[in-house]
């Protein structure tokens, strides 16, 4: 698959997608206007293909210091009305805790998601560890997809309960969902 038809699909379309790949859909298709990142596997192809897509897709994307500073330019842009999006490793949830618990104490007016790819079994990481935690901690919403198409449907949906609850929305994956492949329908671009 070329990489720009996540950009120019059309709704029904179906195409054989990574799990991160389903999720650069899911932010297209909900109307992303920034996104942050601090590169981490499981979520490393995220940031990859954002990279090269973001001018197609009108989006803003940075690589940026750390997990952090990601957090802290997604809050931003979400305080600021605009659909925003920071994705990161679990461990990466840590260095930005606290600009998530602060944002999620203050909350948002556009939509923020916030996309953590845990890595149970160790694959790719120095720890284990559950993020969802951080959802119960903050009294924030979780999502868990299963599968690719259920990556971008919650994505997707994702920014609606953000903008409906005025509150980050975490979703989180896990390294075999990361990775998967699987057969995703595409639905409508939002305006």
């Amino acid at each position: 698959m070329n990489l720009k038809e996540l950009v120019t699909g059309k709704s029904g379309e179906k195409q054989f997608l990574l799990g991160n790949e389903a999720a650069v859909r899911g932010v297209i298709e909900a109307g992303l206007s920034i996104a942050a990142t601090y590169p981490g596997t499981p979520s490393s192809e995220i940031g990859n293909i954002l990279s090269v897509l973001a001018k197609d897709a009108n989006i803003y994307f940075e690589f940026s210091t750390n997990e952090k500073v990601a957090m802290e330019v997604a809050a931003t842009a979400a305080a600021s009305g605009l659909r925003s999006f920071t994705f990161m490793k679990h461990v990466g949830m840590n260095v930005a805790s606290d600009s998530f618990m602060t944002t999620a104490y203050t909350g948002v007016n556009g939509g923020m998601v916030i996309l953590t790819a845990d890595d149970p079994s160790l694959f790719s990481s120095q720890n284990e560890q559950d993020t969802r935690n951080y959802a119960r901690l903050s009294n924030v919403p979780v999502l868990e997809p299963s599968n690719c198409q259920e990556v971008k449907d919650m994505v997707k949906y994702a920014f609606d309960l953000s903008e409906e609850y005025k509150l980050p929305v975490i979703v989180r994956t896990t390294t075999r969902v990361s990775h998967m492949r699987g057969v995703v329908e595409f639905g409508d671009v939002k305006d």
